[in-house]
């Protein structure tokens, strides 16, 4: 598995995070610059220096040692703090020896402005920058990959899992598991049109597109085979598909593929009818008639109360089949799904309905685990290595679909989240930051750079224990174990 190679997260990380973390970075870069706040370095990377690429608008571009994206460093602060008013203006002499230099080579010429010398409302529209240049990133990721095509039901499909040996299909040469998905060239809307399309065709040989695996494969059937003249209406079953070991039902013999035609003696119209019965009579001895191999078992159990986790009361796995006779056949009908391009209009739609729900799904989170609707797994944080590990699985599936779709929406949500959380009002992250802007509007004053540093400092120790435990978890426990 791509999420257990190193090189493959490595790769990831690189793809997806990397990207990311710069995006957000150059939105603070150009809020500042149309701010009036002077920036003096963009980062690619994290120190310590490795080199001075270039200057561009009296901002310095540097090469760092440690590749975990990039950063801006405006005058007046140092990443993620403000300066003391002698930082500066030891930063503030720094810039103006640029100037000189400036000078003697005729490139421009700047005022430096440090943030706090900004108003209120400039320095939360550079604070707020990167998540916005975030959420922007996320926006145009998804409106391409509406444009190079969605997931949309373009037709049903049959997949057999029961095959009679006598069966016209069997001697044509299907397998069970095989995925019908096109009679003579066409699909098909259900199930039902399957069948009238196929007892109907006046086609020789019917053709039929199957799905064996990953392979697409075309059969024939001869005119012999094909015949129609014990056309019937396929009956419906609740079939077994999987037994769990040591549960009731293994316990009363119950084995995959056998259809269940009856509960207590009386008929089931439906899955749904029988799931009903099964928890009306959790604790009570009840009896089942089984159709296997063409034969009627009756078993008897009791559905627990208090099954384990990941286990019904029962203990099967349960899918609602039909069965042709005629055709010689137990299948199930599948939702043919396939990517669709969509339309210029139709993919901006796509791009900002996809951010806001991936932004209400991020809000609805902690309702949503105190309700018990998702488990604390299911909730749980996830550390840098975390995400790339999960974006392992996604390079992964694009290569295996050889469609870039798949990688291009694990980035636009990775984006919208890493936006999202910086604006928390957290010490250390952008909103943080934001907030004390805020309370200077409502106090008419700022707090000092000491304490509204110290404060910073407090919030990105924490941060950082929280991020090393995350990890740690992420290590112990891969993320990539709920993915399998």
């Amino acid at each position: 598995m791509f999420e257990n190679n190193p090189l493959v997260v490595i790769v990831a990380f690189i793809v997806v995070l990397t990207p990311l973390i710069l995006i957000h970075e150059l939105g603070h870069f150009f809020a500042a610059k149309s701010v009036g706040i002077t920036i003096l370095e963009f980062g690619l990377g994290f120190p310590p220096k490795v080199r001075k690429l270039f200057t561009w608008r009296d901002t310095e571009f540097t090469l760092n040692w440690i590749p975990l994206g990039g950063f801006v460093r405006p005058l007046g602060e140092d990443v993620i703090r403000p300066l003391d008013e002698e930082s500066v203006e030891a930063d503030r002499q720094e810039f103006l020896r640029r100037q000189e230099d400036a000078v003697a080579t005729n490139q421009h010429i700047a005022k430096p402005k440090s943030v706090n010398e900004a108003s209120p409302i400039a320095r939360i529209i550079f604070m707020a920058a990167g998540a916005a240049a975030n959420f922007v990133l996320a926006f145009v990721l998804f409106a391409i990959v509406a444009l190079l095509g969605v997931q949309q039901i373009v037709g049903a499909s049959v997949q057999i899992v029961k095959l009679d040996d006598s069966s016209v299909l069997s001697k044509a040469g299907l397998l069970q598991d095989d995925i019908i998905t096109e009679i003579n060239g066409t699909k098909f809307q259900d199930t039902n049109e399957f069948l009238k399309d196929f007892y109907s065709s006046t086609q020789k040989p019917v053709h039929l597109s199957i799905l064996r695996g990953t392979d697409n494969q075309q059969i024939d059937l001869t005119a012999n085979n094909a015949s129609t003249s014990s056309a019937t209406a396929p009956q419906t079953y609740t079939q077994i598909r999987n037994v769990s070991p040591d549960s009731p039902a293994a316990l009363a013999d119950i084995k995959p593929n056998d259809l269940i035609t009856a509960f207590n003696g009386e008929p089931l119209a439906s899955l749904d009818d029988f799931r009903a019965k099964i928890q009306a009579n959790l604790g009570k001895q009840v009896s089942i008639t089984l159709n296997r191999d063409g034969k009627n078992v009756d078993v008897t159990l009791v559905p627990r109360a208090n099954p384990p986790q990941g286990q019904g009361s029962l203990g099967v796995v349960i899918a609602s089949v039909q069965q042709d006779t005629a055709m010689g056949i137990t299948f199930v009908g599948l939702p043919q799904i396939d990517y669709v391009p969509q339309s210029l209009g139709d993919s901006v739609k796509y791009g900002y309905e996809s951010v806001r729900d991936v932004i209400a799904s991020v809000v609805e989170l902690p309702s949503r685990l105190l309700s018990g609707a998702i488990t604390p797994q299911e909730a749980r944080p996830v550390s840098v290595l975390g995400i790339s590990q999960i974006g392992a699985v996604f390079i992964e599936q694009s290569i295996s679909q050889k469609r870039i779709t798949p990688i291009l929406l694990f980035i636009a949500t990775i984006s919208v989240g890493l936006g999202f959380f910086n604006l928390l009002p957290i010490p250390a992250l952008d909103g943080g930051r934001i907030l004390f802007v805020v309370i200077e509007i409502i106090r008419g004053k700022p707090i000092s750079p000491e304490r509204e540093g110290l404060v910073h400092l407090i919030g990105l120790a924490l941060l950082l224990s929280l991020s090393v435990l995350v990890l740690l978890n992420d290590v112990i426990n891969p993320v990539t174990n709920a993915l399998r």
